[in-house]
Parts: C-alpha cells; sequence; structure tokens
C-alpha cells in the first residue's frame, strides 16, 4: 500500500527545494554562473560561491479552519512554514560583495516574481517519485522574503547573507 499523506512536509520541502533550484539556475547572473546549491550545509562542505537552504520549523494557525474541514472530505488545517536560504561567498575574491548581492538578488527576483504571478507553488507528490514527482490539486504560498542580518563568520575568508522565505499551505489528512 502506497503512503497516502500527499500534503505532508516533505512534499512541501522538497517542492520548495525544486522551485527555488530552478528559480536559481534561471536567475543566476553570469558572474555567478559557478553558483551551486547546496542542501547538505553543514554536513556537506562550503565551495563559495553558493546558497544553502534550511528549514526552520512549522506552526499551525491557531484560529484554525471551521471545524477542521478542508474541502473534499478532507480534515486538516493551515501551516507556516520558513525556508533559510544562505549565500555564501569567498573574501578571497575581489568582487566578493558584488557577487554576494548578484546572489542575494537571485532569490529575491525568484519571489519577487512569484508574487507577481499570484504567490503559489505547485505542490508536487516526492513519495510517488523522487525525480519525476507528479503534481497535486494544491499550493504552498510564499508570503514574503526578508533579508535578515547575520553575526561575522568565525571564518574570516566567508561571507554570508542570510535570506527567510515565509510560507504556507494547507495541510490535510
Amino acid at each position: 500500500m502506497a503512503f497516502a499523506h500527499t500534503y505532508g512536509i516533505y512534499n512541501v520541502e522538497g517542492t520548495l527545494v525544486a522551485w527555488l533550484a530552478g528559480r536559481l539556475a534561471a536567475n543566476k547572473p553570469a558572474s555567478v554562473a559557478t553558483a551551486r546549491l547546496n542542501l547538505n550545509h553543514p554536513e556537506q562542505a562550503l565551495v563559495p560561491p553558493e546558497w544553502s537552504v534550511h528549514f526552520l520549523g512549522y506552526d499551525p494557525d491557531v484560529s484554525g479552519i471551521q471545524g477542521g474541514h478542508v474541502g473534499g472530505g478532507d480534515v486538516g488545517g493551515r501551516l507556516f512554514g520558513i525556508m533559510e536560504v544562505n549565500c555564501w561567498v569567498s573574501r578571497k575574491t575581489d568582487a566578493w560583495r558584488k557577487t554576494l548581492n548578484q546572489m542575494q538578488d537571485a532569490v529575491l527576483k525568484a519571489v519577487t516574481v512569484l508574487r507577481e504571478t499570484g504567490g503559489g507553488v505547485v505542490l508536487r507528490d516526492f513519495y510517488t517519485s523522487e525525480n519525476t514527482p507528479s503534481t497535486l490539486t494544491a499550493l504552498v504560498h510564499i508570503e514574503r522574503a526578508e533579508v535578515v542580518t547575520t553575526a561575522p563568520d568565525p571564518n574570516p575568508d566567508i561571507e554570508r547573507r542570510r535570506i527567510l522565505i515565509y510560507f504556507n499551505w494547507v495541510e490535510r489528512a
């Protein structure tokens, strides 16, 4: 029997990572053509310039949906999450500030373009297939992106820019 929790966190995170990877590839300026997306930082070493992604947890909507009914005979509620995207560069390169700003711009452009077209990323079913996930009839809504000041990195050769992307979706059971 297949696992049938198609709106779960695994699918939401997979959907957002796939969306971000696609948008960064499309928005990447020529000067940061070598930048990649590191999904396993800190386990996987940084090789700047690169982006890293972390999910910072999920909170339910305390007001809830009336009776927990979310349509189609399902019950559930809205969940809110934060995706942290970090831009990493080496200060050993002369153009590190330019590179850092362009990497930040690529992330912010992805969010801005999505917001202008309704703010929703079509949810995909990564439980069915990690390589070719089917689309589902639900959206992950991107609310906003916020650039957050960080403390200096302990390694003086590394500079980081932290961006928080706020999102939500209706979790169904």
